[in-house]
């Protein structure tokens, strides 16, 4: 810790020259007033980039009709109000940069609306893609073909992001990607966030945010970057809300429903959304392995497995914010998930002789009961020191992960002939999984002068997890224990973290850098076997963040970081996680960190299209190694270290407005992906260029009609010894809105070909395996919502919890 705050204070040391000015931030004051001069109570405010008339920030007057915006960037601007029984008013362009940090409008005068006008509609229409600093932000809330569909579903539609046929999220051709909703991370290994995203409904969602290299102020964990789902909430004043409710069925029924509350009085605001998911999906999956001697092929396994699962899934999210003062907020947020997945499963191998004669048959029977309860609890406080911006905020969190699965194993073996020669034998388990995290964290924000601020903050985070696995073996009517197979494992890990960020805004450039420290400590004990292991170590995390104006339509940015990605708490689990009698996942204790530097540079022009150049470099890159035994003809999965993996890609992003009624949202990236190393004693050198294209389309038409159009294309990927095949599919929707545009009923159909499905191949050394797998991907989705209750717009305030570098690390049984 000595380490961290003397490396703090060299980067405080050598900024301390440049401390005499504050990184830009412009304010926008005002007072609106009717025509007789009286106070127009809490009208709309938006301030609106003066080019395309897109959305830069909103709020709301207060009773005396005063309003104030902070927070500008730079730029060219006009203000928009708005008010029941008013017509909109707009006043002229005017410029916030550093000679003119704040403007002060003249009293905007609004007519009275004529009798027959009912009602004013407030329309800010968002770019469905938006470049900022440091991140890129997706606009999804008004979607069309989000209805109906799952957050995951949304997900893989957002540019540079796929999704693997397990669920697996990789950001620009890399893995080891944070998802944060809300700010918090979801603390889910890759199954249970999968599944937790496959049941959150997309109507929740209001937006995607995508941070390819975050700043200090973010945890140093993800060499891939940072997605954060933010979902609905607002601060209206009074009662408001929204109600939601769909179906779908592709060869099986789905169901989902939710309810969005939110109230405002006075100093309180209190919410609460509520979701509902009931979703029966099919699967089937096709693998052929070889087993090899002396180079030639003694044995070939073709297996063949479908699946039927059924998953529900309850979501709760409660929250108050107290306002003590104007310059005071106290906050709390509860949120609660649980559900039940269910698997029936029928796998058969065929296991032949060399390539052709068949020796026999092989059956397993699964059936999983998989529970899970989620609980996060977070209290939270912000309080403004003086007018200058100075401002400290800091958090209390804890989380609790519990997770059970029940597993049956019936299985047979057969010969040629069909009779029964092995068998049948009941395999049993049972595993409990539970996650417990304690984190605490503080930010303090600092500005120096009108183009200089300072951010610093500290971090603590404790994790404890325990892990307990125990099977059985059933023949008849006699039952065994399978030490074998039985295990408990405990987890527990301490994170100190310590970060600085200095930013200063030139005439048309600004420059943020940043240094983080993070101290680990921890400690895993394989009670079963008693054998345990221990680490210490501390590391620095500097990040630089450039961006420059050329003109009024270009700008250039740069970044770089160096990140971190600490084994998943499961993969350090030395145990054997039994799949069939001829396939099993095995824990690494001695996995290592994998550290990451990453370059990203960037143009964009006129707000609008961004074209972006990226290259990393992770070193001793956590990978997926197969590992199989040609005598024993067994197969097993566990995680191991490679030298080095380079990602270099250049992607371009293009929302283009056509036409007045269509506009066309493109994403293109091109990227290359190289591994190296040592695997399996061999040297491995493998190397796959890959191109992914995402289109979404979304056409305005007559009386309150509307269409959607999207799709994505891949040219394939590379994922350690793994390579996946080209997919693609086209999804389509259509909206209609009535009743003053409160209601609308969502019509759409999702991979309308039926062409996404996964192919892949992994040949090297002794493993030479193809896979193919498909699910229940085309389905049609009809979805109704409604809004209700006061519709004054204020935005509200997010909270980016202490939650954040554990995400992702735990990795149960189950799914």
């Amino acid at each position: 810790m000595k380490t961290i705050i003397t490396a703090l204070a060299i980067l405080i040391c050598c900024t301390t020259s440049l401390w005499a000015q504050q990184a830009f931030r412009g304010t926008v004051t005002g007072k609106i007033v009717d025509e007789a001069g009286k106070s127009v109570e809490f009208a709309t405010v938006m301030v609106l980039n003066a080019a395309d008339s897109t959305l830069a920030k909103g709020a709301v007057a207060d009773a005396s009709g005063q309003f104030e915006v902070e927070n500008l960037a730079a730029g060219r601007y006009i203000v928009s109000t708005t008010q029941v029984g008013f017509k909109k008013k707009v006043t002229p362009a005017f410029v916030l940069n550093a000679e003119s940090p704040s403007v002060k409008l003249a009293a905007l005068v609004m007519e009275a609306a004529s009798q027959n006008l009912k009602e004013v509609t407030v329309a800010a229409a968002k770019p469905f893609i938006e470049q900022q600093i440091d991140k890129t932000v997706v606009n999804v809330e008004n979607s069309i073909v989000a209805a109906g569909n799952s957050a995951l579903e949304v997900l893989e539609r957002s540019p540079g992001v796929t999704v693997d046929k397990d669920g697996n999220i990789s950001l620009k051709g890399k893995s080891q990607v944070r998802v944060m909703i809300d700010g918090k991370p979801t603390y889910l290994s890759n199954e249970d966030l999968a599944n937790l995203l496959k049941n959150m409904q997309a109507n929740q969602l209001e937006k995607i945010e995508i941070m390819t290299n975050p700043s200090a102020k973010y945890d140093a964990a993800g060499n891939a970057g940072i997605i954060n789902i933010r979902t609905k909430k607002n601060q209206n004043m009074g009662l408001n809300g929204s109600v939601s409710v769909g179906a779908g069925y592709g060869k099986n029924p789905k169901g989902n429903g939710s309810l969005n509350l939110n109230f405002r009085q006075n100093k309180w605001n209190v919410y609460t959304n509520y979701s509902y998911g009931n979703r029966k999906n099919w699967r089937e999956q096709a693998i052929t392995r070889k087993f090899f001697e002396n180079g030639a092929t003694t044995a070939f396994f073709d297996q063949y497995a479908t699946n039927i699962s059924r998953n529900f899934n309850h979501s709760l999210k409660l929250g108050a914010d107290y306002f003590v003062s104007k310059k005071t907020t106290l906050g709390v947020i509860l949120n609660g998930n649980l559900g039940e997945w269910n698997n029936l499963g029928d796998n058969n191998t065929n296991i032949y002789k060399g390539m052709t004669t068949l020796e026999k048959r092989t059956q397993t029977l699964q059936d999983f009961t998989n529970t899970w309860k989620n609980l996060t609890a977070n209290f939270n406080v912000k309080h403004t020191i003086d007018s200058t911006g100075k401002e400290i905020t800091a958090d209390l969190d804890y989380a609790r992960y519990d997770n059970r699965t029940d597993q049956r194993y019936n299985i047979a073996t057969y010969d040629p002939k069909g009779t029964i020669i092995e068998g049948p034998r009941l395999d049993l388990g049972n595993t409990k999984g539970i996650v417990d995290i304690y984190t605490a964290k503080v930010d303090y924000t600092h500005p120096l002068s009108k183009t200089v601020k300072l951010e610093m903050g500290a971090k603590t985070a404790y994790v404890t997890t325990g892990n307990d696995m125990r099977f059985s073996i059933r023949q008849g009517e006699v039952t065994t224990p399978d030490p074998g197979r039985t295990n408990e494992f405990v987890y527990k890990e301490n994170i100190n973290a310590l970060y600085l960020n200095f930013s200063k805004q030139f005439k048309k450039t600004g420059v943020q850098l940043g240094l983080r420290g993070e101290q680990t400590i921890m400690r895993g004990d394989q009670v079963t076997s008693d054998s345990s292991f221990r680490r210490d170590y501390l590391n620095l995390f500097p990040s630089v963040f450039i961006r420059h104006e050329l003109n009024k339509k270009n700008s250039v940015g740069f970044s770089y970081s160096y990140r971190i990605d600490r084994p998943n708490y499961q993969d350090l689990n030395p145990f054997l996680f039994f799949l069939d009698p001829y396939t099993f996942n095995l824990g690494n204790p001695y996995l290592r960190p994998q550290f990451t530097h990453s370059l990203e540079a960037n143009h964009t022009w006129a707000n609008m299209i961004t074209t972006t150049i990226n290259y990393s470099r992770t070193n001793s890159v956590i990978t997926d190694v197969l590992r199989q035994d040609d005598d024993a003809r067994t197969t097993y999965q566990t995680k191991d270290n490679l030298g080095f993996r380079e990602n270099l890609g250049i992607s371009v992003s293009a929302p283009i407005k056509i036409t007045k009624w269509l506009m066309s949202i493109n994403y293109v990236n091109v990227l290359r992906n190289r591994y190296n190393g040592v695997l399996n004693g061999e040297p491995f050198d493998g190397h796959l260029t890959s191109v992914l294209l995402n289109s979404q389309n979304q056409i305005t038409l007559p009386k309150d009609w509307s269409a959607e159009v999207s799709g994505f294309y891949t040219s394939g990927f590379l994922e350690g010894t793994l390579v996946g095949k080209p997919m693609w599919q086209m999804t389509l929707g259509v909206q209609k809105q009535f009743w003053q545009k409160k209601a609308s009923l969502k019509l759409s159909v999702r991979d309308i070909f039926w062409t996404q499905y996964f192919r892949g191949t992994m040949q090297f050394s002794n493993i030479d395996l193809q896979i193919k797998s498909r699910w229940e991907n085309r389905v049609a989705n009809l979805t109704f919502s409604y809004r209700f209750g006061n519709s004054k717009i204020q935005a509200a305030r997010r909270r980016s919890t202490g939650l954040e570098s554990e995400a992702g690390r735990v990795n149960q049984g189950g799914n």
